[in-house]
């Protein structure tokens, strides 16, 4: 049996900016999706028969690392909440690629793990998807994608994507924190309730033909730009501000909520900074904090999910 894991994401500064030409900067974060692949004598996942041709998504992943002819039982165990904007589905395709090409004697590149986990993420969300999450969970650390390569950071690789809405190019980095921040815990704060990217996407398009709406995008892509600096310093405090500055721009585009708004106010107290991250209209807010309890229960007191974390060096990993 092979088991490997890959771990979340949480976008600090750029969401909606990057589809405006602003770079996306997202961390892997310490919650992690397993998967665990063994031989069989029919197609197993999570103690239920299945046929991976009518799980398109899990049967392209098997048939690009490994082979349909074999049957395996393959288990699922995710400490990721689904459609919360921390890249769930990208982790676990990240996690069975390696645990599949594992299986089958191959040894994948990183970068082959995120290339083939980006293209079935895509297949499987009609043609559109960006190559942040599967970016983040292969590498770890702090990714920031772009549409141009940002000659002061590791260059990782450039991904193409032709799509429904036409031709897509990214370039992927890597930067490294120092250990004054990637030591900071990370609360993640879950709504409980489910975020759509297209349609806030959508909002965001309509919102931009209003000048001040603009105004404000043009500030979250001139913060996340500038964010990059502030990340290579790495003083929480800095960044923490940031954070809330940053929530207060996509609030004036037009992407949170009030329960998003009311995690946000209940943890700045007890935290260096907190925003939204993802999609918005639902999903999670993130914090930096020394109190990392204290932001949990003003969460949990609310009615929210808290989840204590903290920023993953490791990205995608065989355990076994």
């Amino acid at each position: 049996m092979w088991r490997a894991d890959a771990p979340a994401k949480a976008i600090l500064f750029g969401e909606h900016a990057v589809l405006y030409g602003a770079p996306a900067i997202a961390i892997a974060i310490d919650l992690r999706a397993t998967i665990s692949v063994a031989k069989s004598n029919k197609w197993i996942l999570n103690g239920d028969e299945f046929d991976p041709k009518v799980n398109p998504h899990l049967g392209q992943l098997i048939s690009e690392f490994g082979t349909l002819q074999s049957p395996l039982s393959i288990s699922i165990d995710s400490e990721i909440p689904m459609a919360a904007g921390l890249g769930s589905s990208a982790a676990l395709s990240v996690a069975s690629g390696l645990a599949l090409s594992t299986f089958h004697g191959r040894n994948p590149s990183t970068e082959t793990l995120a290339r083939i986990a980006h293209k079935a993420e895509a297949s499987a969300q009609g043609g559109r998807a960006s190559p942040t999450d599967t970016s983040v969970s292969a590498l770890g650390g702090a990714v920031i994608v772009n549409s141009s390569i940002i000659k002061s950071l590791q260059h990782r690789w450039s991904i193409d994507l032709d799509g429904p809405d036409g031709h897509n190019h990214w370039d992927v980095h890597s930067l490294s924190i120092p250990t004054s921040l990637s030591s900071i815990p990370v609360v993640i704060g879950f709504t409980g309730k489910s975020s759509s990217t297209s349609e806030m996407v959508e909002i965001v398009a309509k919102n931009m033909k209003n000048p001040s709406f603009r105004s404000s995008m043009d500030a979250v892509s001139e913060l996340s730009s500038h964010a990059i600096n502030l990340l290579s310093e790495g003083d929480p405090k800095v960044i923490g501000e940031a954070m809330t500055q940053c929530h207060s721009l996509l609030k004036n585009i037009g992407v949170s909520s009030k329960e998003l708004d009311d995690l946000i106010e209940a943890v700045l107290p007890f935290s260096f900074g907190a925003k939204l991250t993802g999609a918005g209209g639902g999903g999670c807010i993130i914090a930096l904090s020394d109190k990392p309890e204290e932001c949990a229960d003003a969460i949990k007191e609310l009615g929210g999910v808290p989840y204590v974390t903290s920023f993953a060096e490791n990205g995608v990993e065989i355990l076994t």
